[in-house]
């Protein structure tokens, strides 16, 4: 395991940790931070600091969750818990499949103002709906390791989630009774 390897002082095991998880970690913070070069250290000293505890780290089942968890502790550390509320919603590993040039063209278009749709509704949601949401559905965390990073007991990110997805339904219903009130009223 890789995680075992680097806690062992294997360098090269460590720059694959660090390749497959620093962007993760650079976008994760920037969501929770508006000052990128403060994000950019505080991700940078996580891994510095990785590498010179790695003795005494215990093993991680996930080093994802960790690297997570540890980085928001970082940041809410330095922050004094002031961080941003929102997050942006740049996919930043979105590969799309090469098609024709109009086809590719009208598909991102379309894709791009479903994004800017969604963004705009995740971001009528208060803070910590919004955080648990970008955990859950784009970050792929569990309740249990949501509840970890945010330090909160597991059925109040449940809760959490429910009120934001009730909230997306209600404005989702909302846009649909306007827009075929418009259509009606033509």
């Amino acid at each position: 395991m890789l995680w075992q390897r680097f806690r062992q002082g294997d360098e090269e095991a460590f720059t694959l940790l660090y390749q497959r998880y620093v962007r993760v970690l650079y976008s994760y913070g920037k969501k929770l931070i508006a000052d990128e070069a403060v994000v950019e250290d505080l991700v940078q000293d996580l891994f510095i600091d990785l590498w010179q505890s790695r003795s005494r780290l215990a093993d991680a089942e996930s080093p994802r969750f960790y690297l997570f968890r540890s980085l928001r502790r970082r940041i809410h550390k330095n922050c004094n818990g002031r961080f941003n509320e929102r997050w942006d919603l740049i996919d930043e590993e979105f590969h799309p499949v090469a098609l024709p040039k109009e086809s590719e063209i009208i598909e991102s278009e379309q894709t791009q103002k479903q994004k800017d749709e969604l963004d705009a509704w995740l971001k009528s949601l208060p803070g910590r709906q919004y955080e648990v949401m970008m955990l859950r559905f784009y970050q792929d965390f569990s309740y249990s390791q949501i509840s970890q990073i945010l330090t909160i007991n597991e059925q109040s990110v449940r809760n959490l989630v429910q009120r934001a997805v009730s909230k997306l339904r209600q404005l989702t219903i909302s846009i649909l009774t306007s827009g075929l009130f418009l259509f009606l009223l033509k």
